[in-house]
């Protein structure tokens, strides 16, 4: 298992969870006006049409920082990418503990509802002490706030494998 299978084995358990997608996409329960992201009123997003699907993963869980059209947005959008990659006692890139990060950002109009806890809370009951990639099950590390662009609150989530290549 390679870095490359890892990251797209994480971002691939992110992309298929309906709630995750949810909570990225549906605006805040505001003063009774929009229900909560979760309430089955709501339409899926797993079951709207495969290229709307795809338009709303694009936008809000990438695996590369793009941060450039946020000050035009009001969104949330979560990042993931490699993190440290840390060889085993013998010094072999080949087995080693793979960390990747998650990092969450929302705008503060989501923030009516915790969002950005809420998001990381689902994160981490999709990732923790699940086989999700690699060898062994997803660890997790650490949790701190992280830099984002003004009017945004950003979280940075950091996991970790087990992790080898042929």
């Amino acid at each position: 298992m390679g870095m490359k299978q890892t990251i797209d084995d994480m971002y691939d358990c992110l992309v298929k969870d309906e709630s995750l997608l949810r909570l990225v996409y549906y605006p805040p329960e505001k003063y009774g006006v929009s229900p909560d992201p979760l309430d089955p009123s709501l339409k899926d997003i797993l079951s709207k049409d495969i290229s709307e699907r795809w338009d709303i993963i694009d936008k809000h869980i990438l695996l590369s920082s793009k941060s450039s059209d946020l000050v035009e947005e009001n969104i949330c959008r979560i990042y993931v990418h490699l993190g440290n990659r840390i060889p085993n006692t013998n010094g072999s890139f080949k087995v080693a503990t793979q960390e990747v990060h998650i990092d969450i950002l929302t705008h503060e109009s989501y923030e009516y509802d915790s969002r950005i806890a809420r998001i990381c809370d689902r994160i981490n009951e999709l990732l923790i002490h699940n086989r999700i990639t690699g060898l062994g099950m997803v660890e997790y590390v650490r949790g701190l706030p992280h830099p984002a662009p003004q009017t945004y609150s950003g979280y940075r989530q950091t996991y970790k494998v087990g992790n080898t290549k042929k």
